[in-house]
C-alpha cells in the first residue's frame, strides 16, 4: 500500500429506526501518526449531529489521535488501526444501548 490507498471507506446503519449510522474512513498517509489518517464517526442523520468521532484528522492540543464525545475532546492511545476501530465499535455498542 502506498499513500493515498484507501484502506476502508464505509457506511452503515448503527440502528435504522433512529437514523443513527457510523462511518469508517482510514487512507495510507506517511505523513500522519501512524501511517494513517482516519475519522471514525457515530452521528444522528435525523438531528444532523455527530454523537462519538474518533480521528487525527487536525493538529490537537490533546494529541494526534483524540476522541470527540459530548463536546469535549480528549487524547486517546493508538496501537494501530485495527485495535483503534475495534475500541470505537465497542464504544458505539455501548452508547447505542444507552440512547
Amino acid at each position: 500500500m502506498g499513500d493515498g490507498e484507501v484502506i476502508i471507506d464505509r457506511t452503515k446503519p448503527v440502528d435504522e429506526e433512529a437514523e443513527t449510522w457510523i462511518e469508517l474512513f482510514a487512507v495510507e498517509n506517511s505523513s500522519s501518526r501512524g501511517g494513517v489518517h482516519y475519522r471514525f464517526q457515530y452521528y444522528d442523520a435525523e438531528a444532523g449531529e455527530a454523537i462519538l468521532r474518533y480521528d487525527n484528522a487536525h493538529d490537537s492540543e490533546v494529541g494526534a489521535h483524540h476522541r470527540h464525545f459530548r463536546g469535549e475532546r480528549e487524547a486517546v492511545e493508538y496501537d494501530g488501526l485495527a485495535s483503534h476501530l475495534r475500541r470505537f465499535q465497542r464504544e458505539v455498542t455501548e452508547i447505542n444501548e444507552t440512547r
